[in-house]
Order: C-alpha cells, then sequence, then structure tokens
C-alpha cells in the first residue's frame, strides 16, 4: 500500500466547494455580483470536481486498495448514493482521477510539436518539456501509486496507461508521421514506434532515479542537457 500526504487539505476542499446560502444569494442579487445563477449542468460539474479533488488525496495516501467509496463519500458529504450516481465504482472513479490529472498537462507536451517542423528543434523541445511534466511531484505520486498497485489491480495500470502515455504516443507518432512525409525522417520509419522510443529517450536516466527517490529534483541544465542526448540518439537512428 502506498501512503502519500497531498498538500491539498480535506477542509480546503470542502471550503473552496461551498455554495452559497440563500441568503448570501439574495444579496449578490440585490448588488449585482450574481449575473448569472448556476444552472444544474454547473452544479453537478461543479460536485464532480469536489468528488476528484478528495478522491485524489485519499487514492494517493491510501492506495487503491486501501481507499474506501465510503471513505471518500463520508469527506465529500452526502450520501454514498450520490457518489455513485457520478462514478459507478472505485475503478471508474480512479480512472477520471488518472484523467483529470494528466490530461491537464496533455496540451503543454502536445503544443511543443503541434506546429510541426525540422524534428531537432521541435524534437528537443518536445523531450525537455514531456520530462519536465513527468517529474513534477503530482506527477511522481501517481506513477509511484500505479506501480505500486497495477500488479494485484491491472486495472489501474491500464488507465494510467490510457489516460498518459498513450496520448503522449499517438500525439508524437502524428508528428514524426510528418517528418517523415517531409523527408526529415526515413522513409521505413514506423511513427508509433519510433514515437515510443524517443519517450523512453527523454526520461532518460533521469525519470528513474527521481522516481526511486535516489537524487534530488534536475536542474534545468540537467533537462536540457537530457533532451540534446535524446534527439542526437534518435536521429542518429531514424534521421534521413
Amino acid at each position: 500500500m502506498v501512503r502519500f500526504r497531498d498538500s491539498i487539505s480535506f477542509g480546503n476542499v470542502m471550503n473552496q466547494s461551498r455554495r452559497p446560502s440563500s441568503r448570501e444569494r439574495m444579496r449578490d442579487m440585490e448588488t449585482g455580483k450574481l449575473q448569472h445563477p448556476d444552472s444544474g449542468d454547473e452544479r453537478r460539474e461543479r460536485k464532480r470536481r469536489q468528488i476528484l479533488a478528495v478522491a485524489r488525496e485519499i487514492f494517493l495516501r491510501d492506495g487503491y486498495a486501501g481507499a474506501s467509496m465510503s471513505e471518500i463519500s463520508a469527506c465529500v458529504g452526502g450520501s454514498k448514493g450520490t457518489l455513485y450516481a457520478y462514478f459507478a465504482s472505485k475503478s471508474e472513479l480512479f480512472r477520471a482521477v488518472l484523467e483529470d490529472s494528466l490530461t491537464r498537462h496533455e496540451a503543454e507536451v502536445s503544443g511543443t510539436i503541434a506546429g510541426g517542423g525540422a524534428p531537432g528543434e521541435v524534437l528537443r523541445a518536445f523531450s525537455e518539456r514531456f520530462l519536465e511534466v513527468l517529474l513534477r511531484p503530482e506527477n511522481l505520486a501517481l506513477i509511484r501509486l500505479v506501480y505500486a498497485e497495477a500488479g494485484r489491480f491491472p486495472e489501474v495500470g491500464q488507465a494510467f496507461y490510457d489516460s498518459g502515455p498513450a496520448n503522449a504516443e499517438q500525439h508524437l507518432a502524428d508528428y514524426i508521421r510528418g517528418a517523415v512525409e517531409q523527408g526529415y525522417l526515413r522513409a521505413d520509419t514506423d511513427p508509433l514506434l519510433a514515437a515510443r522510443q524517443m519517450i523512453l529517450l527523454s526520461q532518460g536516466w533521469i525519470h528513474n532515479r527521481r522516481l526511486w527517490n535516489v537524487t534530488p529534483a534536475p536542474s534545468e541544465a540537467e533537462i536540457r542537457e537530457n533532451a540534446h542526448a535524446a534527439v542526437r540518439t534518435f536521429l542518429a537512428a531514424f534521421g534521413a
């Protein structure tokens, strides 16, 4: 079981999502602060985000096996029936937590390759940003949790792969396919295989040593040096 104390407290989560009272809403309407009363969809989305925030903390603290829907429901407030109305099972809730956590960073990484261009600079930018995002404390915590639980609960590993690595692989494969068509890379390059190789090169030794808590967080210079080495190796294998 993995236990990891995140910086979010249940009190903060509850305070941030507290709905205003009727008196407060009337006051805001009178003063003009309340221009657009919440719709049902907005209230539902706010509740969903509250559930995800609480569930994320409990999963990181207690692990997947140790977390219970009963405790999550109690910390969120309301009945277990309300929780199950949003998420039908613990595995579905965990998948939603992963998707919420990982897709927030997806635009950062995929944005480095969105404009296309010559592989040298584009892949260096991708590699640097990919590793920087991967090494953020909240992402390291999720990866450690998945590694610890995936042996007993394969659905945990599948949910993580679908929410993060699979998306990164596909975005990079799309860029590599375009680079092949433009003559930057060898014509016989398999885009998906090359993308997976580039991702592993980008992680390098830095990611594993940080994941195992062997070394402190790397400097920007170390991340940059790792990216340059990754691109040199990649182009030696796939460059036209």
